[in-house]
């Protein structure tokens, strides 16, 4: 699907809808269009039929109902016909056919609101932003629904399968402060995860001050997980080490009696503690912000976090059964406020389901 235009610079001329923007799609100048299309130089004469042949090639009135709505405009807000000629370098706007999408958790209790900002609670499985299937089921478009408030904006990312504290921009003029201070590095993340209980080569020192990971973290986006060098490798390839963690061992323990059956999730193949096994709960505090850092380096260390659908390697089937979730919850979150340079903290109010039960989660501070 095209990208979005970035809502900083430019007002779509087709509002919202139900809490999604338009997209916006610029005509290429040599188009290819659908196999059905007769002839090998064939060329669009319409936008109309362009856009068919590209995403409706096989039911038109789809694409023919968007232009009779006036749902097909130009930049200026000009509105589009079925008729209008097909003219390369043209910026379109329309909304996106929605896929079908199964319900996803919806729970996003507010953990802090003020006229800047807004802190929920996310849920596992929910994606925070419309990407590939997700569209509607999503925290942003849920969210922006049920407070009534289009310009919401995550200011921040958190993996579909993790949990916890998510902050939203609620005006324009509050998103650059906030993102900003993501960007510096001004913001203190607590993650907790549970994964195996390490070695007793690392376990001294992750009981005591902890254990600073640092790595390479690249993505590639053909791959579902990211490539990742130690600082071994790094050296003999003359590579930058990009992220680092701190991670320290709140416990030791045993798995609990109600670890959920491998035969009763969706996908066999799940990694998940049998009853009584040693397992730990580790607090992960972040110093960098990569895609999968977390979960990429507790792999590192031999110890992936269960309910790990990518590492340590990718599994047939994604589970999305609330039973066996991803044991990572972003559990505390420090910072001074942009607006008001006061210190705010924020603890998210839900437990892991293997944790142990001394876990304390106040809502805020």
């Amino acid at each position: 699907m095209p990208r979005r235009v970035n809502r900083h610079l430019f007002t779509p001329p087709l509002p919202q809808r139900a809490g999604i923007d338009p997209v916006s799609l610029t005509l290429p100048a040599h188009p290819v269009l659908h196999e059905t299309t007769q002839g090998p130089d064939a060329h669009p004469s319409t936008v109309a039929q362009y856009l068919i042949s590209r995403f409706s090639p096989e039911d038109p009135a789809t694409i023919l109902d968007c232009f009779a709505r006036h749902e097909v405009r130009t930049d200026d807000g000009a509105i589009l016909t079925d008729q209008t000629p097909y003219l390369p370098g043209l910026r379109i706007w329309y909304y996106r056919p929605l896929p079908e999408e199964p319900p996803l958790p919806d729970d996003l209790p507010i953990l802090y609101e003020d006229e800047h900002l807004l802190a929920v609670d996310k849920p596992h499985y929910l994606p925070v932003t419309p990407r590939g299937t997700y569209v509607a089921q999503t925290a942003l478009t849920k969210l922006r629904v049920r407070e009534n408030n289009p310009l919401l904006t995550p200011v921040h990312r958190l993996d579909r399968p993790t949990a916890g504290i998510l902050l939203f921009a609620k005006t324009r003029d509050a998103r650059g402060p906030f993102q900003m201070m993501f960007q510096n590095r001004q913001v203190t993340k607590t993650y907790l995860a549970i994964a195996p209980a390490p070695g007793e080569d690392l376990r001294e020192s992750m009981l005591g001050e902890g254990v600073q990971v640092r790595s390479r973290i690249d993505k590639d986006c053909n791959i579902l997980q990211v490539r990742q060098y130690s600082v071994r490798e790094c050296e003999r390839a003359g590579l930058s080490v990009n992220a680092e963690t701190l991670v320290r061992i709140r416990e030791i323990y045993q798995a609990p009696q109600s670890v959920p059956l491998k035969s009763g999730a969706q996908n066999p193949y799940l990694s998940y503690p049998v009853p009584g096994e040693e397992i730990a709960l580790y607090e992960l505090t972040p110093h960098t912000g990569k895609m999968h850092q977390l979960r990429a380096h507790l792999n590192l260390l031999g110890t992936p976090i269960f309910g790990d659908v990518l590492y340590p390697q990718v599994l047939p089937t994604a589970p999305n059964d609330a039973s066996v979730p991803l044991q990572l919850l972003a559990h505390r979150l420090d910072c001074v406020h942009p607006f008001t340079n006061k210190p705010l903290t924020l603890y998210s109010a839900r437990t892991l389901s293997l944790a142990p039960r001394n876990v304390t989660r106040p809502k805020y501070q």
